[in-house]
């Protein structure tokens, strides 16, 4: 079987490569950090490829990714990694066309048999993961969230945001795309507006 692997961090994509090439019958194609190589990577390979892939990339994450390929006609075999956290993405990459969710924590205990259930063409996804998905409350958002758009509301930049939660830029960043899609909405202004006028 054919794996490309990725994540906007290395060292994940270092540890599932070096997992999957010690099973037999697999053969990493390539890793890649950005949504524009992770494409490419499906993209050029033949069918029956299968992704392993963290929620988030650059340039873009999972979801995005898993749309431009099924756009493109390339929609490959899915695995995708997530943390506790971001059980919200797993619902959104599961809707988008992935066909398994393994926790990180469980990386090296869980993929081996989930990558040989997709090989049978069975959606994997272990049922306590499916248990947690399907409880977690989707649209709520979480304290860190209620925190962001409270200095969202203020007029704070991201800049101004990170600064005084002690997050980096990028962590707002994600953090505003995950209240995004939990508002329904793709702007600041509509976040802003919706929050305003809905209990979240």
């Amino acid at each position: 079987m054919n794996i490309v692997i990725a994540d906007q961090r290395k060292l994940v994509c270092d540890s599932v490569q070096l997992l999957v090439s010690s099973l037999p019958g697999y053969r990493v194609l390539g890793q890649a950090q950005d949504l524009a190589r992770a494409e490419a990577l499906v993209g050029a390979a033949a069918d029956g490829v299968t992704l392993i892939s963290g929620v988030q990339l650059g340039n873009g994450d999972i979801v995005a990714l898993l749309r431009r390929c099924r756009a493109r006609g390339t929609l490959p075999r899915t695995v995708v990694l997530i943390s506790p956290g971001e059980l919200n993405y797993a619902r959104e990459a599961l809707r988008a066309g992935a066909g398994a969710v393994c926790l990180l924590d469980d990386l090296h205990q869980k993929l081996p048999q989930i990558l040989a259930a997709q090989a049978d063409g069975v959606v994997a996804l272990p049922s306590a993961l499916m248990a947690r998905i399907l409880a977690d409350p989707a649209d709520r958002l979480t304290k860190r969230e209620h925190e962001i758009m409270a200095l969202l509301k203020e007029g704070l930049t991201n800049f101004q945001v990170s600064a005084r939660l002690g997050l980096s830029e990028n962590t707002v960043k994600y953090y505003l795309k995950t209240i995004y899609q939990k508002l329904d909405v793709s702007t600041r202004t509509a976040a802003i507006a919706r929050y305003l006028t809905e209990d979240y």
